[in-house]
Order: C-alpha cells, then structure tokens, then sequence
C-alpha cells in the first residue's frame, strides 16, 4: 500500500468522522512528485521512467558479473531465459527463442510496474490508461516491424488481404466486396484495445480496492473513537487484496509478454517453417 495513499486515506477518514461522509479516492503523488513540481512530469510517467533506469542499471550491473558457475539471482536469471525461449519456442515455433529477450523484458517490465504500487511512497503506473495504451503501441509498433523485417513488406502488405481463389482478379474483387483489408485493420486495432485495457482495468481496480480497504480500517477505528482524530492507523483489511494484487501483477504481466509472442507468431510463424522447408530442401540436394 503507498504511503501517499494511507495519508490520503487518513484525512478521508478524518473527513468522514467529521461529516458523516465517506468519500474517498486513491491519490496520484509519490515520492517523485518534486518531478510535477520542477518539470512537469507526472507521477505515473516519472515512476515508470525510475522502473526503467532501475531495471537498465540492474541488468547492466548483472551482466559484468557473469560467471560460468552461476549462483544466487544468476541462476534465478537463467531458470528465466530458459523459461522465456521455452515459451516463445512453443508460441511462434523453430526459432522462435530469439525473441525470447523481447517477451522476457516485456514481462519484467510490466510486473514491476504492476507492482512498485505496493512500496510506500510509489503507485503503480500501470493503474494509467496512458501508460498501458503506450506498452500496447509499442507492442504493436515492435510486432510489425518484426513482421515487415521477416516477411519483406509485399509479404506483409499480403497478410491484409485474403487470397481464397488461384485467380487474382477473383481475389480482388473478394476482397473489395468483403472488405477484408479493413476487416483486418480493425483487428489490428482491437489488439490495442485489448492488451492496453485489460492491463488497465486490472491494476486499476486492484489499486483502488487496496485503498478502500485501506481507508475502511482507518475509517472503522475512527467511527469507535479508539484514535484521536489527527491519528490515522489504518486496520490491515487490505492485506488479502495485497496478496491477490501480486497475483494479479504476474497473471497480467505474463498474459501482455504472452500475447506479444503470438502476434509475433500470427505473421512470422509460417515464413519461418517455410524457411526452414526451403533450407531442408537445399541441404537434401546437395
């Protein structure tokens, strides 16, 4: 729970001991708010942007201490390599591993995110549409690049019209009268929606719930009068949100990594096994 949000829940409190009243509101200030005042840079933007020097130094760091006998967290990194090419091999397919660097620090990325709302003093920026919807335009935006860099962009420029017929005049006007080019743009806008708005929503709602459950201890011990009113201990009636919060902060971590694997693999995972056809096929002949 952030230290800003137990103040602010504690002059809730005090407010709704005073009025009658409960009217409360999970507050946007952290530690890095001198940031606002100095340059205007929010909260949310100013936490992911420490998220992301954090990680950077974190991992740079790690990688000048690498040994061949790993121990300590560069085991715990390995298990995590080895998880991540696991899992983008079975998602996009033979050769798949190499975006396995990619997934891997979506996935890092997004849960500490998801979870640094717990540390006082901070929130999570993922509980800020603008935030999600920037890691699905990035998503997105790194998709299809991959794509056209795969595929070659005539290839890719393909992958928007269905070809169901041998002629390509019936191929055209198939597609003109079934409008399946902006049938498919749409559904590359959909996955924008999808993957920035179930984070949102998620984290979001996570967030506020530790908050009101937060303001309702504080709230509680008012109402019995056993705390003065300038003292605000809040009862831990969020704990159990707390844990499923860090439930939550790994499910949703691992569903945007995971789902940015498989747009990957939605344009890539056939040119790869035909690239590997052709490559077979060449071997055999000579």
């Amino acid at each position: 729970m952030a230290g800003g949000e137990i103040a602010a829940a504690g002059h809730s409190a005090a407010h709704a001991a005073g009025h009658k009243a409960v009217h409360v509101s999970a507050p946007e200030e952290t530690w890095l708010h001198f940031l606002y005042i100095l340059f205007g840079i929010p909260d949310w933007l100013a936490v992911s942007l420490f998220v992301g020097l954090i990680l950077t130094i974190l991992f740079w760091r790690l990688s000048k201490r690498l040994s061949l006998y790993p121990s300590g967290f560069q085991t715990l990194w390995e298990m995590a390599v080895e998880f991540f090419e696991n899992l983008c091999r079975s998602a996009i397919g033979k050769g798949g591993e190499k975006y396995a660097p990619l997934i891997g620090s979506f996935f890092t990325y997004i849960l500490l995110l998801n979870l640094i709302g717990l540390i006082p003093g901070f929130m999570s920026p993922t509980a800020h549409p603008y935030i999600t919807i920037g890691l699905a335009l990035a998503s997105l935006a790194i998709v299809h690049s991959i794509a056209i860099k795969e595929l070659g962009l005539k290839n890719y420029l393909l992958h928007y019209v269905d070809r169901p017929f041998p002629n390509p005049i019936v191929n055209a006007v198939f597609n003109i009268v079934t409008l399946a080019p902006i049938v498919h743009l749409v559904g590359e806008f959909s996955k924008l929606i999808s993957l920035s708005i179930r984070l949102f929503g998620n984290i979001f709602g996570e967030d506020t719930v530790i908050f009101q459950f937060a303001s309702l201890g504080m709230i509680t011990l008012q109402m019995f009068g056993l705390l003065p009113n300038p003292v605000t201990v809040p009862l831990p009636f969020q704990f159990p949100v707390v844990l499923l919060h860090v439930l939550v902060a790994f499910i949703q971590a691992f569903v945007f990594s995971s789902l940015t694997a498989v747009y990957i693999a939605l344009f890539v995972s056939g040119h790869e096994e035909g690239h590997e056809e052709k490559h077979a096929a060449h071997e055999a002949a000579h």
